[in-house]
């Protein structure tokens, strides 16, 4: 336990605890954020939102002006993901993982844009489609974030799934990230497009395909990869696969 203090906005004791040297601020759970409001009391009308009920509208049944309630929305969302997960500037991921979650929202179809580093979760925002002006503008609020915290920020790598569109969305955001395509994809691209064709070459293509993500080391990893490209040579495999 580090201390307590009271908040002039709602009169209520506001604890911190103090972890690693770093101290954390504990608010209860019956106030909203940024200390606005009680829930209690926000409820109700926050629920008339949810059927477009204008801000005037609820300053006249629930009080207070237009403004605060437009605030009150508005605040629920104005978290930084990234300034909220990352404490020190010098701590924000250099290699990151990224992918495009389909969902559906109110009927539509629509992706959730994800980015993730170090176990944690960094940016999530949500894109239209999965075409590259949309997926650009959702991963942008990630790129937004990190860099109000480290203006120069760019990550060394971003591992993907391949999509097309989500590599042209990292190297329009971030030029010099070094794009990485997951292993399993790559292999699941291959065996769709050549199991059945070519299922001789496939199945031995496929071992020695597995043995390189079994390396235990780069300099492993590298050299398997080299070898696999010099029997594709070698066996003269179809471009489906060598590709």
């Amino acid at each position: 336990m580090k201390d307590i203090y009271h908040s002039k906005k709602m009169s209520i004791p506001i604890r911190r605890i103090e972890m690693a040297g770093i101290a954390y601020t504990v608010r209860p759970s019956f106030v909203t954020p940024y200390l606005t409001g009680l829930v209690d009391e926000v409820e109700k009308a926050l629920f008339m939102r949810k059927f477009n009920v204008p801000f005037w509208a609820l300053s006249h049944i629930f009080g207070k002006n237009p403004m605060y309630w437009y605030r009150i929305e508005q605040s629920l969302g104005r978290n930084s993901i990234v300034g909220t997960t990352v404490r020190q500037s010098g701590d924000i991921p250099q290699h990151l993982a990224a992918d495009e979650k389909h969902t559906r929202i109110l009927g539509e179809k629509t992706y959730v844009a994800t980015t993730v580093g170090n176990g944690s979760i960094l940016g999530v925002s949500v894109a239209q489609n999965a075409g590259k002006q949309a997926l650009t503008e959702a991963y942008q609020f990630y790129r937004d974030e990190a860099q109000c915290l480290q203006p120069e920020y760019s990550p060394e790598t971003v591992n993907i799934d391949g999509w097309k569109a989500t590599r042209q969305a990292w190297k329009s955001l971030f030029p010099s990230v070094a794009i990485v395509c997951c292993f399993l994809h790559v292999f699941i691209k291959i065996r769709d497009r050549a199991k059945k064709k070519y299922r001789d070459i496939f199945d031995e293509t496929a071992s020695k395909l597995w043995d390189c993500y079994r390396a235990e080391s780069k300099i492993s990893f590298s050299q398997r990869i080299r070898r696999l490209i010099e029997w594709c040579k070698k066996q003269d495999t179809p471009n489906v696969i060598s590709d």
